[in-house]
């Protein structure tokens, strides 16, 4: 762990990081609750989640390309910078009293095509950051327990706030953070950030230029489907990462109509899972895992619709706290071990190329689930809803037992055990 600690790059990007996702959490508190109170439509809430995630999947195909062309720590900065203009505006637009949501969407639109600059970016970047491969494990366990720590105390003090100084605000410290985060990227060294392959040359065609592009999205592609194990396990990520898609959209209604308790309660509800995955990935980096690589995968999708599915049957706060912090002390490691296996078999020279063309595969699972959500609330109901993307979950993980079975590195959390 103190190797870590003393490289100054890693210092930097643990930080920007930590505010870039600490705003994060203000941001979707902020724009939720605004869509919620303006609309009161389920479908509306979904489609705020579609209008983020699904354009930054399929962009992501083309920013794979460009982080792999070009400076990484550059295209971040510029993504934060933008994406903190576009917030700024959305507060601007929450002052009019009868602005049209259609507009609020196709700024959410370009916030999410830019994103992938980042998302993908910070994951490439990664590995180069950590000297040693051998704390690579141990790298992406800080940056896991990083985003627990933003998830437990984010979305609490959104919750308050909103009901302090309203979600204008809150929005516009979100803006705030992107620009600090661009700021942070900015003083990474910069011999460590760029890219391995050639850029655009200066005297490039377009023509010559888009059809280069379209070779470089493929190259991730025929990466991916020329190896059987990875493409299993792409599949059940997404089916994983859809299940989740009931909770993003459910859990707003859940808090403010079931439990009763308002912004509040949404942000004690995030802030439990938030709890359990802290402590859930900081007692995976404290013991001696035995268990196979696909197996474990396996068991905690199981794990994950066991611990939701109280959800679908009880409507007290203190219930929904204890399910929410067991549901992350049970996920918690699957980033961790997911991540790690795919910064280890990906070549650095394809890595932006194919973790992007995996994000067009799994990023679709969470924003689908939102959307069908959105559509069968009406006819399930919020807990009804819970209760089948549990049962999902459970059937998903018991299926994977077997097709992830021969998963490489069995043994990605126990060589970092003793660091």
């Amino acid at each position: 762990m103190k190797e870590l600690w003393r490289q100054r790059g890693f210092r930097w990007y643990w930080l920007g990081m930590f505010l870039s996702g600490l705003g994060d959490q203000f941001g979707w508190m902020g724009l939720t609750w605004f869509v919620m109170n303006k609309t009161g439509s389920p479908a509306a809430m979904g489609g705020v989640v579609l209008a983020y995630m699904l354009p930054a999947v399929f962009a992501g195909l083309v920013a794979g390309v460009l982080l792999d062309r070009f400076d990484r720590r550059k295209l971040i900065m510029v993504d934060n910078i933008a994406r903190g203009v576009i917030f700024i505006a959305l507060v601007a637009l929450l002052q009019v009293d009868h602005v049209p949501l259609f507009v609020i969407y196709i700024l959410i639109v370009i916030a999410g095509t830019l994103s992938p600059l980042s998302t993908a970016g910070a994951q490439t970047l990664l590995p180069r950051l950590v000297a040693d491969k051998n704390h690579l494990v141990k790298a992406n366990g800080v940056m896991e327990s990083q985003w627990q720590i933003i998830y437990m105390f984010g979305p609490a003090l959104a919750g308050v706030l909103i009901g302090l100084i309203g979600e204008a605000y809150v929005l516009l410290i979100d803006a705030a953070s992107f620009f600090v985060c661009a700021l942070c990227f900015s003083r990474l060294p910069k011999e460590l950030t760029k890219s391995a392959n050639p850029g655009v040359p200066q005297n490039m065609q377009a023509g010559k230029f888009l059809r280069s592009l379209l070779v470089d999205m493929q190259t991730g592609y025929r990466y991916l489907f020329g190896n059987k194990q990875m493409v299993a396990l792409v599949f059940f990520t997404f089916l994983f990462n859809m299940s989740y898609g009931p909770i993003e959209v459910a859990l707003p209604l859940y808090a403010n109509q079931n439990l009763e308790g308002g912004s509040i309660a949404l942000g004690m509800l995030w802030s439990s899972l938030a709890v359990g995955a802290l402590l859930g990935s900081l007692f995976f980096s404290t013991i001696t895992w035995k268990f196979p690589l696909g197996g474990t995968l396996a068991g905690i999708m199981i794990l994950w619709g066991l611990t939701t599915m109280p959800l679908a049957f009880f409507s007290r706060l203190e219930v929904a706290m204890v399910a929410m912090a067991l549901a992350g002390f049970s996920y918690s490691p699957y980033n961790i071990m997911y991540r790690s296996y795919l910064q280890r078999q990906v070549p650095d020279a394809l890595l932006g190329r194919v973790m992007t063309s995996i994000r067009t595969v799994t990023g679709t699972g969470m924003p689908a689930g939102a959307a069908v959500s959105g559509v069968l609330i009406p006819f399930l109901g919020v807990q009804g809803l819970f209760g089948a993307g549990a049962v999902m979950c459970v059937v998903c993980g018991l299926f994977a037992f077997g097709m992830l079975r021969d998963l490489k590195n069995q043994s990605l959390a126990i060589e970092e055990r003793g660091n």
